[in-house]
This record gives C-alpha cells, structure tokens and sequence, in this order.
C-alpha cells in the first residue's frame, strides 16, 4: 500500500523539539557549567511548545487531535491484550495506551516549565515569579522542578520500551513515520495537508504569550530587594 501523510509536520516538529529541549534542559542543569541563563531560555520556549501542543490537540489535524485517541478502559484492555501477538492490529494514529504517552508528558513537562518560572539556582538566576511568591510556594514548585523529571525518565524509557517492541517484535518501525510524516495506509485514511497557515499564527499568538508572561507581566523586583 502506499504510504501517505498520516502526522503533520507541526506534531513532528513538536516531537523533535521535545526532545531537543528535555536534553538541553539536562545538559545546562546537570553537565554544562555556567549555562542556567541557557536553560531558563530553554524552559520558555518548552513552554510554549506545550502550550501549543495544547491548543493543537484541539485545532489541529485528524490524528494530532486528542479526539482520535483517548479511550475508555475496555478499548485499552483489549489493545494490551493483541500487543502480543503478530495478527495485532495497528493504529493509523497513536494507539489507546500509547496515545496516553501524550497527555502525561504534556502534563509532566508543562508542570516543570511552570514551576520553572518559581525557581531560583540560588546563585545567579531566578525565575520571572520566584521573587513575587511566598517562601512556601517558592519551595514547593522547586520540589516540583527537581522531581519532576524522574517521572519523566520513566515514561521516557517506556517510550523507548515500546518502540523497540514494535519494531523487532512487530516489524512495524514507528520512527520513520515521526520523520516524515507518511504510513502505509488508503488515501481516505490519510490527512491532505499539514494545515501549517493555522500552526503559523497559534505559534505567533503562543510566542506573544510567552513573551509577554516572563518579560512584560512578572511584578518588578523591589529596591531593597538586593540591600
């Protein structure tokens, strides 16, 4: 069968930079020395990925709308039940438990770029928020920030779990299709195009947000702050 479009490229360019950005939040935080500055930067445009990953599950294309793939409980039971066999079906889109992969990312890293905004590395650099929240707020999202991303790995590796499964198991290879998009399924099955003048304007109408929530609307610092 031929393969046709089946994810646009704002859900490809969405996984990609993801990824980029969870690495690069690691390196500056855990590697790189003198890089904070970096990874702030870094956590503003995540969040602004999350956020327009948020929207797009709602406007975007057939298969990168959460419609298409949350499921009851008995869809997900009987997906777990053919995983492990050859005859297993395959999604066109993502697949009912996988597809629970999304949300709980989306959740997990939206939560860490939020909390970001609270944090401080007690030497230098501070979120745009930390200076205007209570002492208890303050330690709670740096909780958050540093605990979050084990919960990350975890899901991380899972991903990756269920990826080689698929491929050495299943024969059936879910990374080329992130890549460039296509599947072998009918051209009824596919969508037309990627819709990109409507991702063009969420992501100015996103990068306006973000810009204006971590440089124009965060409470100025009080004088005597530093005194």
């Amino acid at each position: 069968m031929k393969r046709n479009l089946v994810w646009d490229i704002p859900v490809r360019l969405f996984h990609w930079l993801l990824v980029l950005c969870l690495c690069g939040q690691w390196l500056t935080a855990e590697v790189l020395e003198d890089a904070m500055d970096i990874h702030f930067y870094i956590g503003y445009f995540t969040l602004g990925l999350i956020i327009f990953r948020l929207i797009w599950g709602f406007l975007g294309t057939k298969y990168a709308k959460f419609s298409s793939f949350i499921a009851g409980p008995k869809t997900m039971l009987a997906y777990l039940k053919s995983i492990g066999s050859k005859q297993h079906t395959f999604s066109i889109g993502h697949n009912s438990v996988g597809g629970l992969i999304l949300p709980a990312v989306i959740i997990l890293v939206g939560l860490q770029a939020i909390s970001g905004l609270f944090t401080s590395d007690d030497i230098l650099y501070t979120g745009p928020y930390y200076d205007s929240a209570s002492d208890d707020l303050q330690q709670w999202m740096q909780w958050l920030h540093h605990n979050i991303f084990d919960l990350l790995l975890a899901i991380i590796g899972l991903h990756l779990v269920a990826i080689g499964w698929y491929l050495f198991f299943l024969k059936h290879n879910l990374i080329k299709p992130m890549l460039d998009g296509k599947k072998a399924v009918s051209t009824k099955d596919s969508i037309s195009h990627s819709q990109l003048i409507k991702a063009i304007v969420i992501m100015c109408l996103v990068a306006v947000f973000i810009y204006w929530l971590v440089e124009i609307n965060p409470p100025p610092i009080d004088d005597g702050y530093y005194y």
